[in-house]
């Protein structure tokens, strides 16, 4: 897959570059145009790689555990099965016992368990997580990233300036951020700040003033939720009043309790 990636990629680039039109290449290379489209918006055929996370397994939470009670000089395989299995581990004493043995060089060597496979999707939310508000594994994995990654890294730095524009809620802020994203060579990013240009006054009114749209949003959601509930089931009188019941329910600050007086008397009122 890679190799055809690659070689559908620079096949691509070359038409594109010689003038012809994305359509006419799909048509030449008997692709479809929106990979066509793909490719040309992937400055490295890497972009265009599928990369499918390995699967952990059920031991997966439990192998820093088990490297370091071995360390301790624990190497009874039926106590460390016992222990995990405290812990919350549902497989059966052969998985601990077949992990240990197929990883026996590691362990006797001290080295720390393999790190786990994560998506793109959790690798993205830990690089856009304030870094205070992740755990010490993953802080660990994010440090070990962006020394391999200078890319990324780059990234990283710019998304911490981004969130602090925010905060601070100064549109200077926002101008420098700009320029630093337009300067830093990422693609994406690039693309992300010409698409800023286009409407600078909406991009400055965002970040200083304190209205915003999410309530208007937040209504749109629970109709869309509503809608997709009673679709070929109700009529408009019954939407009509479950929409106004979920708008008051979220002007309304909840109780423990679903039947307290505030719910009855706005079921009777609106009912």
């Amino acid at each position: 897959m890679a190799e055809r990636t690659r070689r559908n990629h620079t096949t691509a680039h070359a038409l594109l570059t010689e003038g012809m039109a994305p359509r006419a290449i799909a048509r030449h290379i008997d692709l479809d145009r929106n990979v066509v489209r793909r490719h040309a918006r992937a400055a490295t055929w890497q972009e265009d790689v599928p990369v499918w996370p390995r699967r952990v397994g059920i031991i997966g939470p439990y192998r820093g555990h088990l490297h370091r009670r071995w360390a301790e000089g624990e190497h009874n395989l039926a106590a460390l099965a016992r222990e995990v299995t405290a812990r919350g581990f549902h497989g059966c004493e052969e998985t601990v016992r077949l992990y240990l043995t197929s990883h026996r060089e590691a362990l006797d060597a001290g080295l720390p368990p393999p790190a786990p496979a994560r998506s793109a999707f959790e690798v993205t939310r830990l690089l856009t997580t304030c870094p205070e508000r992740l755990g010490e594994d993953q802080q660990v994995f994010v440090k070990h990233l962006l020394e391999r990654c200078p890319e990324l890294r780059v990234f990283h730095g710019l998304i911490g300036a981004f969130r602090e524009v925010f905060d601070k809620k100064r549109a200077a802020l926002m101008d420098r951020w700009t320029t630093s994203a337009r300067q830093s060579g990422l693609a994406r990013l690039v693309r992300f700040t010409v698409s800023l240009q286009d409407d600078l006054d909406a991009v400055h009114a965002a970040v200083t003033l304190p209205c915003n749209s999410g309530v208007a949003e937040g209504r749109i959601t629970d109709l869309k939720m509503i809608k997709r509930q009673m679709a070929g089931r109700a009529g408009i009188p019954l939407l009509r009043k479950r929409v106004i019941l979920v708008a008051h329910s979220r002007r309304t600050p909840h109780r423990t309790t679903p039947d307290g007086p505030w719910a009855i008397n706005a079921h009777e009122n609106l009912v």
